[in-house]
C-alpha cells in the first residue's frame, strides 16, 4: 500500500473514531476561545422543521442548557460588559433573537431552573396589527402553497415555484427582494403578509402558534422581571436595518428603544441586528444613541474588529447535528 493511502485510510478510520466518541459524549473538552457568543431563535416541543428550521425542542434545549453550564462559564450581561470572564472555562454569551412567544412558554423556564441568563432580542411587531414576522409567514405559507400561486408587491409579480415566490424575469427570490428593500417603516411587509395569509392563513390554525407567535406586551414585561434576562432591541419592524438609509435605520432603532423601555421601565442598551444586516455608520450612529453593545451575526465589515462595542454571534441550528456534536462544536468554535 502506498504511504499516501495509508495516512488517508488512518484519517478516515480516526474520524470514524472521533464521531463515535462524540455521539456518545466523549470527546476533549478544550477551546483556544476566551469568548463564544451563541445565536438561538425559537423553542418549539416537537422539533419540527417543516416551518422553521432554526427551533430546538424543549427538551433539546434543556440538555444543551444542562451540558453548558457543565462545561462553560455562562455569562450575566453584566459578566459580560465587565469582562468578568472565566480562566478556567470557556465563556458563553446567550442571546436569543426576534422575540418569539415560545422564548416566553419554553426557553425561559429552562433558563430560570438552570440559573442561566440570555439577552433577548425583541421587535415591535407584536404591537402591531398583524403580529407576525413576514419570514415566519413566508416559511408557513411556502409549506402549504400550491403551484403557480402568486405575491405582487410594488407592482411587481412574484409566482410560487416548487418552494420559493420568484420574479421569473429576474430570477429574484421574493425573501431577497423585501430583505434589500429601502422601504422603512412596516407598511409593504404588512402587505406582504396578508397576500401570505390570503394563501393560507396559519393564524386560525391550532398547533401552529408556536412558529409564529410573538411576545405580548404582559410577556415582555414577565420576562424582563427575571434575573437570567436581559431585553434588547432587533429593531421595531425587522427591517434589514443595512439596506435603509442611516436616518431611517436609527430611528427605527430608537423607535424600538422606545417601545421596550416603557413596556420594561428598564435602560435598552443592546440591540441584535435583523438579520445581521448593519453598517458601519449605524454602528457609531447607535454607539452615541446609548448602544453599548451590538450584536452582529458574522463580521462582514472591513474595520469590524476595531470596534469594541460590536460582536459577533455564533448561530445554532438544528440541521448542526445532535446536541454532543453541537457541544462539541460550541466548545471547539
Amino acid at each position: 500500500m502506498k504511504p499516501g493511502n495509508l495516512q488517508s485510510k488512518i484519517g478516515t478510520l480516526r474520524k470514524v473514531v472521533s464521531n463515535k466518541l462524540i455521539n456518545k459524549g466523549y470527546f476533549p473538552k478544550h477551546t483556544g476561545k476566551q469568548l463564544i457568543i451563541l445565536m438561538y431563535h425559537g423553542i418549539d416541543q416537537q422539533q419540527d422543521t417543516r416551518y422553521n428550521q432554526r427551533f430546538f425542542s424543549q427538551a433539546n434545549f434543556e440538555k444543551q442548557i444542562a451540558d453548558l453550564k457543565k462545561h462553560c462559564n455562562i455569562l450575566t450581561y453584566s459578566d459580560f460588559v465587565n469582562q468578568q470572564f472565566s480562566d478556567q472555562k470557556p465563556n458563553l454569551l446567550l442571546t436569543f433573537d426576534d422575540g418569539y412567544a415560545n422564548n416566553y412558554r419554553y426557553a425561559l423556564p429552562v433558563l430560570d431552573k438552570y440559573n442561566a441568563h440570555a439577552l433577548y432580542f425583541i421587535t415591535g411587531v407584536g404591537s402591531l396589527e398583524k403580529k407576525v414576522l413576514w419570514a415566519d409567514a413566508m416559511d408557513i405559507v411556502s409549506h402549504h402553497a400550491k403551484e403557480g400561486c402568486s405575491i405582487t408587491i410594488n407592482k411587481t409579480d412574484f409566482i410560487f415555484r416548487k418552494a420559493d415566490f420568484i420574479h421569473e424575469e429576474s430570477g429574484m427570490l421574493l425573501k431577497q427582494y423585501i430583505k434589500k428593500s429601502k422601504t422603512a417603516g412596516y407598511k409593504e411587509k404588512d402587505e406582504l403578509v396578508a397576500q401570505l395569509l390570503a394563501i393560507y392563513d396559519f393564524t386560525k390554525i391550532k398547533g401552529r402558534e408556536d412558529y409564529w407567535q410573538l411576545m405580548t406586551d404582559e410577556e415582555i414585561y414577565k420576562t424582563s422581571l427575571s434575573k437570567n434576562i436581559t431585553i434588547g432591541s432587533h429593531g421595531f419592524y425587522h427591517n434589514n436595518l443595512g439596506s435603509l438609509s442611516n436616518t431611517d435605520a436609527v430611528a427605527e432603532v430608537l423607535l424600538s428603544k422606545k417601545y421596550l423601555e416603557n413596556l420594561t421601565q428598564k435602560e435598552v442598551r443592546t440591540i441584535g441586528f435583523p438579520d445581521g444586516s448593519y453598517t458601519e455608520l449605524l454602528n457609531d450612529s447607535l454607539l452615541k444613541e446609548g448602544f453599548a453593545s451590538q450584536f452582529l451575526v458574522d463580521y462582514n465589515k472591513d474595520d469590524d474588529r476595531s470596534r469594541n462595542f460590536t460582536f459577533a454571534r455564533y448561530g445554532l441550528y438544528p440541521f448542526m447535528g445532535n446536541n454532543n456534536e453541537l457541544l462539541y462544536k460550541i466548545l471547539h468554535k
